[in-house]
């Protein structure tokens, strides 16, 4: 009877199992995926800063099919044409965004990200890259070209600090004359007065400190210039927001010669100035000497000359009269002017 009894659980068993094989769940397989189409509400764009509150151009396109419903991941790809997207400008999509509108103030920022030329027409090819894995290849949309041009936009960036009393409003500032996101300034760091940090406006919203390893973080620390530089002194920052790094430089220019307080051994340093490139000093000239400019305290690089024009290597400059003066330095133009006070 117990022989019995088994083989009737075993029989019973199997019938269960091969019931269950019968009733296998039906996988979702993923297809090598087709992508949705890109067009363009314009193809042709000459940019002007009245245009910026307007809707300038429209992209949409169809979310890519994997076979099955699934979460899409969206990038949206802009290069130069002929560039085969080698190194593209890329922005962020939703998983479900089908459309992106931008107004000439926004797609001219994104633009002068691309550094492209003003004046005259660029050739920009776009198109909308999609995955479902990391692990898996995207498939791209068609490409879609545009005939754009962009025009100058200036922005700015500011560097409250220790050296000014950590007063955004009153700050001095880094300057983008394309607004592409690259931001640079230099900054006269005072005795002691070394920290600081960036922000975007004259206030400290979404102010940038130290990442580590030449980054800027929302939640980092103060930065400040290298140690074992030259204090106190003039550092030129540049700051890119495109990748969120920073860099910090000596970068001085300054008098000295025996019309200066200084004379011939301590240089007399200029204060930069972000707005017009220009460097400038006020101070105690007398007319029995004579003085030059030079470069990071180093005789490796200076100007003399006169009558306002200056050349590399060129002779002492002479004083009117003795006096307080007002010096200016413009080193691209190789000009300087000396005004009495």
């Amino acid at each position: 009877m117990k022989k019995y009894f088994l083989r009737i659980v075993f029989f019973m068993f199997c019938a269960a199992l091969l019931s269950s094989c019968d009733k296998s769940d039906t996988l979702a397989i993923a297809t090598p995926g087709t992508a949705g189409t890109l067009s363009s509400s314009a193809s042709t764009l000459v940019l002007q800063k009245s245009m910026e509150p307007d809707t300038v151009i429209a992209l949409n396109w169809g979310i890519a099919d994997y076979g099955y419903s699934s979460v899409v991941n969206q990038t949206l790809q802009l290069a130069l044409k002929g560039t085969d997207f080698a190194n593209p400008l890329l922005v962020n999509l939703n998983s479900r965004t089908t459309r992106l509108a931008y107004t000439g103030l926004d797609f001219n920022a994104l633009l002068l990200r691309l550094n492209l030329p003003f004046g005259s027409s660029s050739d920009v090819d776009v198109r909308v890259a999609s995955s479902i894995s990391a692990s898996i290849d995207p498939i791209y949309s068609n490409v879609v070209s545009l005939k754009v041009t962009p025009y100058p936009l200036v922005s700015w960036l500011y560097v409250p600090g220790a050296y000014q009393g950590w007063s955004p409003a009153s700050a001095d500032s880094l300057i983008s004359a394309t607004g592409n996101g690259i931001y640079q300034g230099t900054i006269l760091f005072t005795p002691g007065n070394l920290e600081f940090k960036i922000t975007p406006g004259k206030n400290w919203d979404g102010a940038y400190g130290d990442g580590g390893g030449g980054t800027l973080s929302t939640s980092g620390g103060n930065l400040a210039p290298p140690a074992g530089g030259n204090y106190p002194g003039s550092y030129q920052i540049i700051a890119n927001l495109n990748s969120n790094t920073y860099s910090i430089k000596y970068n001085q220019w300054s008098i000295i010669g025996d019309a200066s307080v200084g004379g011939w051994s301590t240089d007399t340093d200029m204060k930069y100035h972000n707005g017009d490139s220009t460097w400038s000093v006020i101070t105690t000239l007398n007319a029995s000497g004579k003085f030059k400019f030079r470069y990071n305290h180093d005789w490796g690089t200076n100007l003399g000359g006169s009558d306002g024009i200056l050349s590399s290597g060129g002779a002492d400059i002479a004083v009117p009269s003795s006096g307080t003066y007002l010096i200016k330095l413009d080193v691209p133009d190789l000009k300087y002017t000396i005004t009495k006070q």
